[in-house]
């Protein structure tokens, strides 16, 4: 397993150098199959101490003044523009003070109180921080994650991956 950004990914995949991929895109380029495997509900990072107004999420328009701290736009500008459009659905447009391509360094910006941040909510588990997520069920934006492969990719162990990761859907 390699972690690399999703434009990596791809061009990994086309030149036969990965098996498969998983990536958040909306499409690929031709030669490539691509199958939603995760539709993920956001998530808002706060700091643990973060004081919301009368103790309660009322919406993301109470977060208008924060710094935000997102994914590279070049590590998934996909997700980059998913983000801006949740944003803008809530009347504002969000102050980037940091970037990253790593969750567990956001996470640490965050607790440090460098600014906030809005994630896919699965990526929560499996570190301890003192930040809390505040899930973002309301929202129509998803976080999907996709599976990639070339089409001509005959490798037998490719397709029993993908057979057990689709359902037998992969052909």
């Amino acid at each position: 397993l390699e972690e690399r950004p999703n434009a990596f990914q791809v061009e990994a995949v086309l030149k036969e150098e990965l098996d498969m991929g998983f990536v958040r895109l909306a499409r690929v380029p031709a030669g490539l199959h691509m199958e939603s495997v995760l539709e993920d509900t956001f998530s808002l990072v706060i700091p643990e101490n973060y004081p919301l107004s009368g103790g309660k999420f009322k919406g993301m328009q109470e977060f208008s003044k924060d710094n935000f701290i997102l994914f590279s736009q070049e590590y998934s500008p996909f997700y980059y523009q998913t983000i801006m459009s949740i944003c803008s659905d809530a009347g504002f447009i969000p102050r980037i003070s940091h970037k990253s391509v790593h969750a567990h360094t956001i996470f640490k910006l965050v607790e440090n109180n460098l600014g906030i941040a809005i994630v896919p909510t699965a990526l929560q588990y499996g570190f301890q921080m003192r930040v809390k997520f505040i899930e973002l069920k309301q929202l129509k934006q998803r976080a999907v994650l996709s599976v990639i492969w070339k089409k001509e990719n005959a490798n037998p162990v490719l397709k029993n991956c993908m057979d057990l990761l689709l359902g037998g859907s992969s052909s």
